[in-house]
């Protein structure tokens, strides 16, 4: 598949994508720049690494933007400082080129990421559920908006879809 083809299937996904399944996108997405960055650094590919931790670093920005800051709940409290703490542990590692720092971070995207896969699981099982979720998380939460091009590998291009 060539790149244009890849980004814009991506996008299409993007803008069909249920609130749930554009979490789960983000997740992949970040675990997939973490894991970049780890490869680099085992071929001492410092630029390289650097620029896929900084998608990564991106991404998790993005998911913690997307939750509703003007809901004082405490699930919303902890989850925030779970991708705080998987951003503040990705910028160490990005500092001190610290490869054990970036896997805890990927650790707690990849419980995150099954969280995710679960939920997408049960709610695509039954589409009237689904159809719930979808409407109650859009009251709970702000608009979620996601650059496309910070799951890709493509470089920038200034296009953002808002669910």
């Amino acid at each position: 598949m060539t790149p244009a083809a890849r980004d814009e299937y991506l996008a299409t996904e993007v803008m069909t994508a249920a609130p749930q399944k554009l979490q789960l996108l983000l997740i992949d997405g970040a675990i997939r720049f973490g894991r970049q960055a780890e490869s680099h650094w085992q071929n001492r590919e410092n630029e390289a690494a650097f620029r896929a931790l900084a998608r990564c670093q991106e991404i998790i920005s993005q998911l913690i933007a997307g939750l509703a800051p003007s809901l004082e709940s405490s699930l919303i409290r902890q989850i925030a400082s779970v991708y705080a703490f998987v951003y503040r542990t990705t910028v160490a590692a990005g500092f001190r080129r610290d490869a054990s720092k970036l896997a805890d971070a990927l650790r707690v995207l990849e419980i995150e990421r099954e969280t995710w896969q679960q939920v997408c699981d049960q709610l695509g099982a039954n589409p009237s559920s689904a159809a719930a979720a979808s409407n109650a998380g859009r009251a709970a939460t702000s608009p979620i908006v996601i650059d496309v091009s910070a799951l890709t590998d493509s470089p920038y291009s200034g296009l953002s879809f808002e669910a």
